[in-house]
Order: C-alpha cells, then structure tokens, then sequence
C-alpha cells in the first residue's frame, strides 16, 4: 500500500513540475530593442516596421529609428522593413530580454510607378517652386556671411574575408583585426584606418565674389602635412545641390532639383510632416533611364520657402562611374535668423570597391556647421592674397583639451582608437617595406635611406644606335634635404660603346611662395621632335612598342641654368640659359652652310639662348610634399608663354635668333554630353637658323596614345618658323554607349579628337639647310587628323582609331593607326 502510494505521488510530482517548466517557457517573455538606420550612412530610419517572424505583433521605430518590441509568442526571427529598402531579418533568443540593430540596405529600384490621370502630378508642381526660389534660398545672395565647420572624415576597409586575415603578408598587422567593428549584427565587419579632423572658419562676399577658408585646426592620424590639410578643408569637398549638376569625382550628375531636373527624374509627393516645427512635404525622385548620372532618394521642402530643408539622396545603382559601389548624400538646413537657409549639417559616404568580392574601402565625411553671421561686413584683410585656404601656424600642433572643446561633436571610443592604431602601425618595419614597394610601383623610384634609386623601367633598352641600353641612377630623398634634390644617372650603350651621363640640383631659396634655382649638366641621346607627355627615350616601353625604329637621334651635350619664381598660386616665371652642342645620329642630318656662297657647311649644332617662360593657372590648387608637388588644376584656363633668345657668339653659339610661342589650354565641362580638352598654340620664329631649331612639330612613333602630339606624324617631318595649331578631345563619358542596351553594362565611354595645324617655312630657312628636300613644310595645307575611340574599357584602357587627312602620300607615314593607352579614371 504505502508502495503504490508513493508511485502515485512520484507521477504527480512530476506532472505538476511539467506543467510548471511547460506553464514558465510559454509565460516567459521575449523583448527586443534597439535601431534601424541606413546600412551606408547610419542616418536613422523613422517609421520602419519592426516584427516577430511568423506573428502579427509588430512596433514602429521612432523618428531617431529606434524601437521596443516584445512577445510572449515562441518566435526565434525580428524582421525590419521599409519602403526603399530591403528587408532585413534577425535570429534573436526566445525568452529573453536583448538589443538587435538593423542595418537596412537601400533598395534603388522599389519606387514603384504611379500614374496621374487627372492633371499635373503635384510632386513637379512642387519641383517648379523649388526651383523657382533655388536663387532666392541659396545662400551665395547674401552679401556677407560667415561661419564654424568642423569636418571629420574617416576610411575604413570592409568585407575583409578570413582568408585575408591569414595571409603571410598581412600576419605582422593582425593585431589590428582585433579592432574590428562588427557590433551590429546584420553588418559586414570593417576595420577603421584613418581619421582626420579640421575646424575652420569660411568667410564669403559678394562684391567682389570671393570666398575664404582659414583652417585654425587640423589632426590626421599621425600625419602633418598643410598641403593634404588644405584639402581635407570644407572648400575642397562641397557638393551643392542648388546646382544644376553636381561634380562627383569628376563626373556631372544632374542634381535632383536642376533647371532640367523633369527630363532626368520622376518625382512623387509622398508625405508631409513637422520637422524642427517647420511644416514639410517629402519628395521623392528616380532616375527616368538606366545608367545615366543621377540620383535616386527624397527630399523634406519647406512649405512656404520652398527651401530644401533636407536631402538624402544616393548615386544610382547602375551610374558610369568606376570603383564606387555606393554614394550617399545627406544634407540638412537651418533657418537662420528667419530669413535665410544655411547649411547645418552633411554627410557624404562612399563605398569604394576594386572589384567585386574583394576588399574595399568606405570613405565617410560628416561636417557641422555653427555660429552663423548674416550680412555682417568683414574686414577686406580677410580676402586679401590669391589662395583661397589658408591654414594658420599651429592648426596641427592643437592639443587635445582644444579638441575636447572644439569638436561640435565628441569622439566615439572607435574613432578614439584609430589615432592610437595608426600611430602603432607606422612603428612596424613591415610597414616601411610595403610602403616602399607601392613607392616604386607609382613613382618608379626606390628608397634606401636618403636616396631613392630608379626610376626602374630606365635600367634597360634599345635602339639601333646604341645596341643595347643600360642605366642606373638616383636622386636624393627629402631625408637628405628638405630644400636641396641631386639627382643623376650614368649609362651605357654595347653596340656605340659610349658612356652617357647626366647630374643636376635643384634648391629652393623659399618654399612660400616656392622660388628656386637649378643647374643640370647632361651628354647623351635624346629623341627631338616628340611631346614632353611622350614615354622617356629609355623606356623599355618606347623600345618595345614602336611603329618606326629610333633611328633619328641626336647625341646631346649640355647644361641648363635656372631660377624660377611663383609669385602667386598658379603664376610662375622661369628664367633659364641653355647651351648644347647637338650632332645627328642615325638617318638624321644637320647639314647646314655657314657662308653665302653655299661651299661651306657644318655637321652639327651649337646654340645659347636665353628663355623666359611665364605660366598662369588662376587659383590652381596642389597637393604639395616637400620636394614635390601634384596640380589638381584650376577652374579656368592655363596660359603659358614662352620667349627665347638665341645668343650668337656666347659660348661659342654660332646663332641669333628670337623664338615667341603662346598656348592656352583647357578643360571645359558641357553636361550631360560630357567634357572637352582643348589646346590652342601658336609660334613664330626670327631669324635664319638650321631647322633643328625652328619649331619642330611633335609626333608620335609608339603605338601609344600621346595626348600632346600628332599621333600619326612621324618625327621630324614637318618644321615652321611660324605656325598655329589646334587640339580637341572630347570625352562623351558614355553618353551614346550607354543608351545601347547590349553595349550598358560594359561602361564604356566614347571619345573623339582633332588636332590640326598650319604654318609656314621662309625660303631662307630651308635654302639653309644642305638638302632642303628633307624638310617637310606646312605651307601647301594644314595637316589634320582625327580619332574616334573608346576608353574605359576593363576600368583601365582606352583604345584610339586615328585617321591621317593630309599629306597622305608622305613617306613612311601611317594613315591609319590604332594607339592605346592606360588611365585610372572615376
């Protein structure tokens, strides 16, 4: 009995404990919290759904994206959408309490179609008074202004696999994977590399219209550089949407709110709303064709203004643009003293990807903008000068309680660690050696301690005059000499057997403005009669890939003196003395008679002359180093003028003559049928001298394209004492191609060009030479040509069809030929 009584109670112990472990899992609740912002921008996602997998129990997130959602329902799946984007699903834990954050990935092509049957869809309505009041809102109306920005950008690598974690090359930096962002959970991870921050104040006037920039602080992750920190300034990175196209890496993209904007998007009124109490309506805009340079995102419009007061918009998914897989903008404006809308906030991040399924990178620059002044006069001593970013004595020299102060935002503990990372990897002789080896790779020179030798693709050639050619040489690094650069070679030739050499320095007196002075001695080989852009001599490229051998060479002895000044940014002098003694080598003659009667006659030359060259590039911009620079251009065209004087008798120069040669060149942007180089020269020359030193027309014997010269003139077959010439490329950036929709995806770009000239040779001067017959004159015609070709292609070549029109009956020319060439363009 008492057996049976306890068996009786065991099963009803048990029961009980089931039914209250059974009654706990389905009682105990699950509760989720967190955000949903944008997967590219982290802007927050207002009113995006938020669900439990398999229920209808869902939640909203609030206007900064955030949300709290939770069930007493058995679910193991949150799911967030949004009109726009694409859905996003996340495993949670059943019965507990956690936080999950949504990345969400923008959907470019969701808008669906709408169609209005019944009178004018009211988003263009909309757009027309946008645009009818783009003059009155922008803020360049003003006569005066004047704010605070701070800018903060930041790259990141991203889809970075296990495999590339592993590699040998990588293993004496794998402690900074350990820094790797992955807490989101639907995220890629990516690792933070550099950070930099500038605080500067901008200053504007209307008469005349100037604008300034003076950067007060500057911090860039170890780096101290004012020439990079110009540019990482606010002027160098603005993008206006009040424009009617916007300049992205190069490239016009029709702004969504242009003159024209109807016959690139569609537009849709999709909602309205209270923001910073200022009644709104939300624009939404798509591209109306595939592949073109557009946008595709949504627009807040103020009610009464019809202001912008904010924007956020992407690159179309399918733009021919290269190696960026996405670009967002974001823009937010503010009503200043009710009268005038200011820009308050921005953000710009680009996803940039080599290829696909390999690493890339993600450029991010937020800006914040305060302590605005309306109308306010300010003192002329602030514009005075010609640079528009100037940066003051200390601004990276700051120390951190000024930054702690200054930020407009505080730093987060991983933008915190990148400085300290970064630092950390620059100690590492690991990586010295990479950063050597992609020095070489791009300028062609290796450094070893305070001299840097190369460049490599000179160590061997070949030409029919000197067999095979061999060189060695260097220059000095900034290590030995912030101001002072020697540099020289020494080469050798099997077949003449000679010896041929060249050493020179360059010194600068001041580095603001630059000022310098040079002296180079050189005796060697040299290729007269082709472009400055042209590959060097020994290039092994030249020797491999030439239509003509190199049999048209002069050996060269000589020295150059110089000084050169740049008064102001983009305006430079230099004066030079030049003297060289010049002998043909190959087919080519010198021949020239020294007397009237015509029985005497001389083999080589011997010249001196003096020139001044004048450049002017207004408000030309560079990124400078310390021995070196790179232009990033100017906004208007490039004047150069070149005066020369031969000195007879000086140095034993046997000549007298005066030489004056003018040339403007220029890129000129006509969106959205793309962008026109063109270059206009012209030349003169006074006096009776030998042909070699008239004007000797550029050609071109490469299978190379050369912009600058006649691509299918040989060398020295035409010479003038005076002459004009013309030179257009324009580039269609796909205007034609990408409306094929075969050819589409291939994002190639279409190119065509003309170059002409014409000129004139005095009977005096080729009656000079011993047998005028081989002096090729431009005095019958011009001699033109022109290309049509296609670039871009692979992201990396470019491919001309050239097309001789005149003197086709010359010998040994090409009337037809195909010239390729490499570029890396956005």
């Amino acid at each position: 009995m008492l057996k049976s009584y306890s068996s009786i109670s065991f099963f009803v112990i048990l029961g009980f404990f089931i039914a209250g472990i059974h009654g706990f899992v389905l009682g105990q609740e699950t509760k989720v919290s967190g955000r949903v912002t944008d997967g590219l921008t982290n802007e927050a996602i207002p009113f995006a759904t938020v669900s439990f997998k398999g229920t209808v129990i869902g939640a909203v997130t609030d206007f900064n994206g955030y949300f709290v959602i939770q069930t007493d329902k058995p679910t193991d799946s949150l799911t967030a959408s949004y009109v726009g984007y694409n859905p996003i699903t996340l495993k949670i834990i059943k019965g507990k309490t956690q936080t999950a954050n949504f990345l969400l990935k923008v959907n470019k092509v969701d808008l669906k179609e709408v169609v209005i049957k019944a009178g004018e869809n009211p988003a263009n309505i909309l757009l027309r008074k946008v645009i009818d009041n783009k003059e009155k809102n922008d803020k360049k109306k003003l006569d005066w202004y004047q704010f605070e920005a701070y800018n903060k950008m930041e790259f990141d690598l991203t889809d970075i696999p296990q495999d590339f974690k592993d590699k040998k090359l990588i293993k004496p930096f794998a402690f900074i994977f350990d820094n790797i962002d992955s807490s989101v959970t639907n995220s890629k991870p990516f690792l933070p590399f550099f950070i930099t921050e500038t605080l500067s104040d901008i200053y504007f006037r209307s008469d005349p219209k100037t604008t300034r920039e003076s950067i007060k602080a500057s911090k860039i992750s170890g780096l101290e550089n004012e020439s990079v920190t110009q540019f990482l300034g606010d002027m160098y990175q603005n993008i206006d949407i009040y424009e009617n196209y916007i300049d992205v890496f190069g490239k016009s993209f029709v702004s969504p709110i242009s003159n024209v904007g109807t016959v690139y998007y569609k537009y849709y009124l999709t909602d309205s709303a209270f923001l910073d109490n200022q009644w709104c309506y939300k624009l939404k805009f798509k591209p109306r064709r595939k592949q073109e340079l557009t946008f595709v995102g949504d627009c807040w419009v103020h009610d009464t203004t019809f202001a912008i007061k904010k924007i956020d918009m992407r690159v179309v998914e399918d733009a021919n643009i290269n190696f960026v897989e996405d670009l967002a903008v974001v823009k937010e404006y503010s009503r200043i003293e009710n009268k005038q809308w200011m820009l308050s906030k921005e953000l710009l991040v680009v996803d940039f990807a080599a290829r696909k399924d390999g690493v890339g990178f993600i450029g991010r620059k937020s800006a914040s903008y305060k302590d605005f002044k309306l109308n306010e006069p300010i003192n002329d001593t602030i514009f005075s000068g010609s640079t528009d970013i100037k940066v003051q004595e200390n601004s990276v020299s700051r120390d951190e309680t000024f930054w702690v102060e200054a930020r407009h935002d505080s730093l987060s503990d991983r933008e915190k660690l990148i400085y300290h990372m970064v630092d950390t990897i620059k100690t590492l002789p690991a990586f010295k050696t990479y950063v050597d080896i992609i020095t070489l790779f791009f300028t062609g020179h290796y450094e070893i301690g305070k001299i840097e030798l190369g460049p490599y693709f000179t160590f061997y050639s070949f030409n029919p005059v000197e067999g095979n050619r061999f060189r060695m040489g260097g220059r000095t690094s900034p290590k030995f000499s912030d101001r002072l650069r020697l540099e020289g070679y020494v080469a050798y030739g099997t077949r003449d057997q000679e010896f041929k050499y060249m050493g020179g320095f360059r010194y600068f007196l001041n580095t603001k403005p630059r000022e310098a002075i040079g002296v180079r001695y050189k005796n060697d080989v040299a290729q007269f009669g082709q472009s400055e852009n042209a590959f060097q001599d020994d290039n092994i490229l030249s020797s491999l890939f030439r239509r003509n051998p190199p049999d048209k060479l002069t050996q060269l002895e000589g020295y150059r003196v110089y000084y050169e000044k740049e008064w102001l940014s983009g305006y430079s002098h230099r004066i030079s003395l030049d003297h060289g003694v010049l002998v043909p080598l190959g087919k080519l003659s010198y021949d020239y008679y020294t007397n009237e009667e015509r029985t005497e006659f001389r083999s080589f030359l011997n010249t001196s002359e003096l020139s001044l060259k004048m450049r002017f590039a207004f408000r030309e911009k560079f990124v400078e180093g310390k021995t070196g620079r790179i232009s990033l251009g100017s906004d208007f065209p490039v004047t150069q003028l070149i005066y020369t004087v031969g000195l007879e008798d000086v140095l034993g120069s046997d000549f007298s003559y005066q030489k004056i040669i003018l040339k403007v060149d220029d890129i000129a942007k006509l969106p959205p049928f793309g962008y026109t180089y063109y270059a206009v020269e012209a030349g003169k020359t006074f006096g009776i001298i030998p042909s070699p030193l008239l004007n000797v027309h550029q050609g071109n014997e490469s299978y190379f394209y050369d912009y600058a010269s006649f691509n299918l003139m040989n060398y020295y077959e035409f010479v003038s004492d005076q002459y004009a010439s013309l030179f257009l490329v324009h580039h269609f950036e796909g205007f034609f191609l990408d409306k094929v929709p075969l050819l589409r995806k291939l994002k190639w770009r279409e190119v065509a060009s003309l170059r002409a000239v014409y000129g004139s040779l005095k009977e005096e001067n080729r009656n000079l030479m011993v047998d005028p017959t081989a002096i090729g004159s431009l005095s019958a015609k011009p001699y033109a040509e022109v290309g049509f070709g296609v670039e871009n292609i692979f992201k990396i070549l470019r491919f001309d069809f050239m097309y001789r029109l005149s003197y086709l009956d010359n010998p040994d020319i090409a009337k037809f030929g195909i010239r390729g060439s490499f570029q890396i363009t956005f």
